[in-house]
């Protein structure tokens, strides 16, 4: 649990990925400065857009409306594989989501 992170990124103790708090991490955006260069953007995110603890010290999970759309065509030139039912749903604009 606590060396995975530190595997990958030699020189971060476990502490640098959790803010020495195992279980629930860092409690504020501070704390992302003790990443890894490349993990401090994506740790700030959920400070700021998905604004973590702003609400009462929680943040519950988002409201998303999911819907099942036909598998763009980037998804499946790779995988080679198209759901048999795909033309029944939606299809997407994958640019507008950019």
């Amino acid at each position: 649990f606590t060396s995975g992170c530190t595997a990958q990124f030699s020189g971060y103790s476990s502490g640098d990925f959790d803010c020495d708090n195992n279980y629930g991490g860092c409690n504020a955006k501070s704390g992302c400065a003790r990443l890894p260069q490349e993990l401090q953007k994506p740790c700030e995110w959920r400070y700021d857009w998905y604004q973590w603890l702003m609400k009462d010290g929680q943040t519950n999970n988002p409201y998303v409306n999911f819907r099942r759309v036909q598998c763009p065509r980037e998804l499946t030139e790779i995988s080679g594989s198209v759901p048999l039912d795909d033309a029944k749903f939606p299809k997407i604009n994958v640019e507008s989501y950019a």
